[in-house]
């Protein structure tokens, strides 16, 4: 079925011309839809911290290769080259747990993007399930890149702090 008839088909639901069982999995569809709206908006919030986090610490260890506790004692810059390095390591794996969140589903209401003809696809609980399974999924990626991204802003904030801390 083509995506615009499998719409159409879905707003004659909405306007009352399917039964009260789709419509309500019809509603519940769209508050799951909401769950999944927001997920996104914050991970995509998450990314561009990420995007700050690896962009700093990237020239400050990497590009510019300054040892910013140059009047730290030995112990004190391996610490700094440690932290520095362990927290863009974290943020990176934060973005890599980043990206699953906001891919792009293949399908609509049981519909592949793309398919050409054929009968409405079924508004019943298996969708609900896949809507479902597909936030747990999402929430699950989520919950590891925001632990990652606070690691690694963390240790990006100390090295920050230690540097301050030792500049004559």
């Amino acid at each position: 079925m083509r995506l615009h008839k499998q719409a159409l088909f879905l707003a004659n639901i909405q306007l009352g011309q399917g039964s009260m069982e789709a419509r309500a999995i019809l509603t519940a569809c769209d508050r799951l839809n909401g769950i999944l709206s927001n997920l996104d908006s914050k991970t995509s919030v998450l990314l561009r911290v990420n995007a700050m986090v690896v962009a700093a610490l990237a020239y400050v260890l990497i590009i510019n290769g300054s040892d910013l506790l140059q009047v730290g004692n030995s112990t004190l810059r391996l610490l700094g080259l440690v932290v520095g390095h362990a927290s863009l390591i974290a943020t990176i794996a934060s973005c890599c747990f980043a990206f699953p969140v906001i891919n792009i589903e293949g399908d609509f209401f049981g519909v592949s993007f793309g398919e050409k003809e054929g009968d409405p696809a079924a508004l019943d609980e298996a969708v609900l399930a896949r809507k479902s399974s597909t936030i747990a999924r999402k929430v699950w990626f989520y919950g590891w890149a925001w632990r990652l991204a606070a690691l690694g802003s963390m240790g990006f904030s100390l090295l920050a702090l230690l540097a301050t801390l030792h500049v004559k």
